[in-house]
């Protein structure tokens, strides 16, 4: 069983630093990418949110303006119709923020910890073995 020494120890660490690095950089690009494309299905909501915004107006405004017109002044009947098409926007977009999922990449931070409280503790006991 072979004793290391802080400089071997350091030797060591110094020689493997930039792999090291490197893996967790690509760890930390590999969960984001997994938390992007589990959130395209929220985006998707969103993404008809618009959609139907866009294409609900242009197509039906008028009609409901003119339906609302029998009943009511122009004016009014305009009004109540924007309040309608925000209404139904929103509640779209308030699925899609219900579909989002905010957090960061917790694989990665907890290697970042694991190795941290590895290489503590290697410094604070060098005649350790490895």
């Amino acid at each position: 069983m072979q004793e290391e020494t802080y400089a071997t120890i350091l030797d060591r660490l110094r020689a493997n630093a930039p792999a090291f690095a490197r893996k967790h950089l690509e760890l930390a690009r590999a969960e984001i990418g997994e938390i992007v494309r589990a959130n395209l299905g929220a985006a998707a909501w969103f993404v008809g949110a618009l959609a139907f915004v866009g294409l609900i107006l242009v197509a039906f405004v008028v009609f409901v303006v003119a339906l609302l017109a029998l009943f009511l002044p122009l004016w009014a009947a305009a009004l109540v119709t924007m309040l309608l098409f925000a209404l139904v926007a929103g509640i779209l977009a308030w699925i899609g923020r219900q579909k989002l999922v905010f957090h960061g990449p917790e694989r990665t931070v907890a290697q970042w910890k694991e190795s941290y409280a590895w290489l503590k503790k290697r410094l604070s006991r060098p005649n350790a073995s490895s």
